[in-house]
């Protein structure tokens, strides 16, 4: 049975990988390596195709893309946000330069991040599975393929992953980094490695202790690392940090800001650690949490034995330490929400893949010494399909539900767009601007502060009482009742009604501003 043998633990761990590191060992690797910027672009352009698709960015990356404006004119504000994060606006500064192009711009990236996060999920459950590099038996493309379709769907179908990274969100790039950084790991590439979760942990701080230990396991093995580990840890906590320091005058502000979760946060249960847990469990589908639990159980035996498949023990690990390490932060304050769950669930996708991957081998083992190998080729596909059928009774919900979540975006994205056109029929938004502070729902103010060009701080959440002033008044989602809400107290009596498209709204103080009211 063909399986992984990097070598994991003791004396043996390093000099295992003293022997891979050798230069013919990463010669070998090195054409591999041409794969990945092949994958990146093929991202970046199903990225921008799926811009063909009605598309907006959701609250936290409105927030970025502001940031990244606010960079480039040298007047950044970061109070009354979100979180910092300091990879998206590295490239939402650059975007700014495209003006209004800028949110969709970032919907490439993020939209790209995920595709190569399902893609790697493909290849890495497809790797762990055949333990076999460029070169390989013809009788492991079955059991390797099975493994890569089966993580890469359970990716798809769980977590709301479609949902959450279509509206721009980050954690499908950091998915990306994360399994891109095991691969070239397990190609011998460490530093790359290394270089990659840097690029991960610029994207969510719990990725620090993990790249912490690896900082420390690669200056065990290449002591020649350490200026490139220095300049990592330097760079990366000084783009956290020090942006926050010049933007709200608090270096700690994202920290801060984290431990005031939404009203629907786990960290407001009970006990946050175990309504983390709970609310994990269901996102990975039965039958693949089912084969996880096997290839783990196999993984074991084999290493117990004979040393290998260790890097599926790691990589499980890994998965389930994220899945705990966020439900102690939750435990601790921080927010919980479930889309910071998404590494551990790839994982856990990752490594029920290969348990599918394994039942499909099992059965070439048993084919193998009787009949040629198309037989053999043809009984793993056989024994692929009938497991495949054997999980509709819990993938197919799933599938269904891909509907619900068009019509969410569909809506998403017209709100973004009535509010373009609304701020257009009032006179454009610097007219509407002039008019005095804004008002909307809460989770509508980083978009109306982007259309308006002020500051996220500017945009309040209740109507100005006295004085000109401006309302925006939208749904958050279809089933959201309207705000800035103004019943029982309605809006001061200055506001008018100036413009209406379906749900939006704008009621402004100017005289004469727009057209007449419920055009």
């Amino acid at each position: 049975m063909a399986a992984s043998t990097a070598p994991i633990g003791a004396r043996g761990w390093l000099d295992g990988i003293a022997e891979r590191v050798r230069p013919g060992a990463v010669r070998e690797t090195a054409t591999n390596g041409r794969i990945y910027a092949l994958l990146a672009a093929v991202a970046l352009a199903l990225g921008a195709l799926s811009l063909l698709f009605p598309s907006t960015p959701t609250y936290d990356p409105w927030a970025w893309i502001i940031w990244g404006r606010e960079i480039a004119h040298l007047d950044l504000q970061t109070t009354g946000g979100p979180s910092w994060k300091p990879f998206p606006i590295i490239f939402t500064t650059v975007f700014s330069i495209f003006g209004g192009a800028a949110p969709d711009l970032w919907l490439i990236v993020a939209r790209a991040g995920a595709v190569l996060a399902i893609v790697l999920a493909f290849r890495l459950a497809f790797r762990l599975t055949t333990g076999e590099g460029v070169h390989l038996r013809s009788r492991a493309v079955v059991p390797g393929v099975a493994a890569g379709v089966v993580a890469a769907m359970a990716l798809i179908i769980s977590s709301q992953f479609v949902r959450t990274m279509t509206l721009g969100n980050s954690e499908g790039l950091l998915v990306a980094f994360t399994l891109w950084g095991i691969e070239r790991h397990l190609d011998g590439r460490y530093r790359q490695a290394f270089v990659l979760g840097v690029l991960a942990g610029l994207m969510r701080p719990e990725v620090w202790p993990f790249l912490g230990l690896y900082a420390i396991w690669l200056f065990l093995v290449d002591r020649a690392a350490l200026k490139l580990i220095v300049i990592g840890f330097v760079a990366m906590l000084a783009l956290w940090f020090l942006p926050e320091w010049w933007g709200s005058g608090n270096i700690w502000r994202a920290a801060d800001r984290a431990q005031r979760p939404n009203p629907n946060s786990p960290a407001f249960a009970k006990h946050p650690f175990f309504r983390v847990l709970q609310s994990t469990w269901p996102l990975v589908i039965t039958p693949v949490k089912a084969a996880a639990a096997f290839a783990l159980l196999v993984a074991a035996w084999e290493w117990l034995r004979h040393r290998r498949q260790g890097a599926i023990l790691v990589v499980m690990i890994l998965g389930l330490a994220w899945i705990v390490l966020i439900a102690l932060m939750t435990q601790a304050g921080f927010s919980g929400n479930p889309r910071y769950i998404i590494l551990g669930t790839t994982i856990v996708s990752i490594v029920g893949g290969v348990g599918f991957g394994r039942v499909v081998q099992f059965v070439g083992d048993f084919f193998g010494s009787r009949f040629p190998t198309p037989v053999v080729a043809a009984a793993g596909v056989i024994a692929f399909a009938a497991l495949f059928v054997g999980t509709l009774h819990w993938s197919l919900p799933r599938f269904r539900g891909f509907g619900n979540i068009e019509r969410a975006l569909r809506f998403q994205a017209q709100l973004r767009f009535d509010m373009r056109d609304v701020l257009a029929q009032a006179g454009g938004a610097k007219r509407v601007a002039s008019c005095g502070p804004a008002a909307t729902g809460m989770y509508q103010v980083p978009m109306l502060a982007w259309y308006l060009d002020e500051h996220t701080l500017q945009v309040r959440l209740d109507p100005a009482p006295t004085g000109n002033g401006v309302i925006l008044r939208s749904r958050a989602t279809r089933g959201e009742r309207l705000a800035p809400f103004q019943s029982p107290t309605p809006y001061p009596a200055a506001y008018k009604q100036v413009a209406q498209l379906r749900d939006t709204t704008l009621f402004t103080t100017c005289p004469g501003a727009g057209s007449s009211p419920g055009a």
